[in-house]
């Protein structure tokens, strides 16, 4: 009998982490999935809820605040005692409600941005590192975006100021962990396009008049995620540890 995989999902109640929870879930039979909600038992989580009950006893919806110390050390804790390892943790939970060029953007919108899409994961990989230290095979797996590459900054058409400032220090520490942890499988993954509420947002809110830009290769959630966990299972150290990946299968600089 294969052994089991655990799995970490943080942000899983909607958009692209509710759609892995599933995708994980239907592809992997030994799965066992814990899925970060902000409120696991609320309404916000009901679309997870109905998702955990299609799979008995093999999701686990738990409590996740993106940068809470405490919270996130309670979370690996249940973790600990339940399975005493996460061979996969995708930190997948973050914001982009900000628009305008760089003297525009209040600070405080950097502030927030930070806070959960750079301090958030690096809580949290401070909460579950010994549980990915268990694993024979643990990755650690920030979800990204092309708006946080440097490089293509000039190629990006939209006003990604807050959001992309935050991306691009995400894929730094992505990459310091894969360089300080030589045990660990860890690299960014960009999902691409995706029809989610947060992308919408984006749209609606967009300044520069070029957000059309984004819906030019849109896939459903659902099949980006099909896409980005084919990618995560088949991930190696050698291959992919402290690059920039995305859902096309090629790196970002």
């Amino acid at each position: 009998m294969s052994q089991s995989k655990i799995y970490l999902v943080a942000g899983a109640t909607r958009g692209i982490g509710l759609a892995l929870v599933e995708e994980i879930a239907s592809k992997d039979p030994f799965a066992f999935i814990y899925a970060g909600a902000r409120t696991p038992t609320g309404l916000g989580a009901a679309k997870l809820q109905e998702i955990s009950r299609k799979y008995p006893g093999r999701i686990e919806i738990v409590k996740y605040v993106a940068g809470d110390k405490e919270e996130n050390e309670a979370t690996a804790k249940i973790i600990r005692e339940k399975h005493g390892r996460l061979d996969v943790v995708i930190a997948n939970a973050g914001i982009s409600n900000s628009a305008g060029q760089i003297h525009e953007i209040a600070v405080n919108q950097f502030t927030d941005h930070f806070s959960i899409n750079v301090v958030g994961p690096i809580v949290l990989f401070q909460a579950v590192r010994e549980l990915l230290k268990a694993s024979s095979h643990p990755r650690f797996i920030p979800i990204s975006s092309a708006v946080g590459s440097i490089e293509l900054i000039s190629t990006i058409p939209i006003d990604g100021g807050a959001y992309g400032a935050s991306k691009a220090a995400l894929n730094w520490i992505t990459r310091k962990i894969h360089f300080e942890n030589d045990w660990l499988v860890a690299f960014s993954l960009c999902p691409g396009s995706v029809n989610t509420d947060m992308a919408n947002n984006v749209i609606a809110i967009d300044k520069s008049g070029n957000a059309g830009v984004i819906k030019a290769h849109w896939r459903e959630p659902n099949v980006a995620a099909g896409i980005l966990v084919d990618i995560i299972v088949a991930s190696t150290r050698e291959k992919d540890g402290g690059v920039f990946n995305n859902v096309e299968g090629t790196k970002y600089p």
